[in-house]
């Protein structure tokens, strides 16, 4: 009778577990920071901010913005918030801004939207 209870007990501890949300990866992409002008020219202390965008184009077509007018040379983001598809390739691209002036977006870098598994079972007895 005790083995019966205490295998309950687990189960309904697994079951409780199992269904609280867990927090989801974020992911962070980054890069580097522009030193001058298309012209050559150093663009010296000016301010840049930069938009992070993802497609599923590779030539970055209908893009999503991640993030938009930061300073910051990376984001964050959450896969499922950002709404990507699990299991397809993504393409990101970035382009900068000085002086209200926008670069062309970045070479597109193409990324494997991560799958996911589900949990192993558990709760296993024999009777």
């Amino acid at each position: 009778m005790k083995v019966k209870r205490t295998t309950l007990l687990f189960a309904l501890v697994m079951a409780i577990v199992a269904a609280v949300p867990h927090a989801a990866q974020a992911e962070t992409l980054s890069w580097t920071a522009p030193t001058t002008y298309t012209d050559g020219s150093s663009i010296g202390s000016a301010t840049i901010t930069y938009m992070a965008v993802w497609s599923t184009s590779s030539s970055l077509a209908s893009p999503t913005t991640l993030v938009s007018s930061t300073s910051a040379t990376s984001t964050t983001f959450n896969v499922t918030t950002a709404g990507m598809t699990r299991g397809t390739t993504v393409y990101f691209g970035v382009r900068a801004t000085v002086g209200g002036v926008n670069s062309a977006y970045s070479s597109a870098l193409s990324w494997l939207v991560p799958t996911l598994a589900p949990s192993a079972p558990g709760g296993l007895s024999v009777q």
